[in-house]
């Protein structure tokens, strides 16, 4: 797995300070402090959790495409190594993409869909930022088919994500007992969730 200073370092060669890489940073320490929450249900490496989520959109060094960027982050990711953090990047669109249509956009003939606690939690996260701002999941998903209206194919996908993310988002506030939406917005202590880092 990739360390932090591994991440940071990758972040700063890649994204160059660009405005997207506040984003990225936003969604993993937004990440780490669900993670943290979670502690108590499921076996989370937080160190882990927010360096695949810093790198969630490293391909946006080649595209801001809101499928391709993902793709262009695992390939740059596999070519260093780093599988598991590859397969965040390609996983993390659309909240994943089956065999089917990873081929389609170039990856290999498998499904990209994240599994794992650590996995999902990644483009749950995204789905709560608008660039480096909080936001709610439906207000995310307003803003994503007003910007990809006429994508009618990316439009199809981004309506199972909101299922999937939907999904996702009862089941963790039902394990923590709080609304990820409000952790995400730090309108949850952040000295509940230090102390679960701790």
């Amino acid at each position: 797995m990739l360390s932090r200073d591994e991440a940071t370092a990758l972040m700063v060669e890649y994204g160059e300070g660009l405005p997207w890489t506040r984003h990225c940073l936003a969604v993993a320490d937004a990440a780490q402090a669900v993670g943290a929450l979670l502690g108590d249900h499921h076996a989370i490496d937080i160190d882990s959790l927010w360096s695949m989520a810093l790198l969630h959109d490293i391909g946006r060094y080649v595209t801001h495409d809101p499928i391709m960027h993902g793709v262009e982050g695992y390939k740059l990711l596999m070519d260093l190594g780093h599988k598991d953090a590859a397969f965040v990047c390609a996983s993390h669109v659309v909240f994943g993409l089956r065999e089917s249509e990873a081929v389609h956009y170039g990856l290999p003939a498998q499904d990209f869909v994240p599994r794992t606690s650590m996995e999902r939690i990644v483009p749950l996260v995204d789905f709560l930022f608008e660039g480096d701002q909080p936001t709610t999941l439906e207000t995310r998903f307003a803003s994503l088919r007003k910007r990809n209206a006429g994508n009618d194919p990316f439009l199809d996908m981004l309506d199972r994500a909101r299922g999937a993310a939907t999904s996702f988002l009862a089941e963790l506030g039902s394990e923590i007992g709080h609304s990820v939406e409000d952790v995400v917005s730090g309108r949850l202590g952040r000295e509940a969730q230090t102390r679960r880092v701790d």
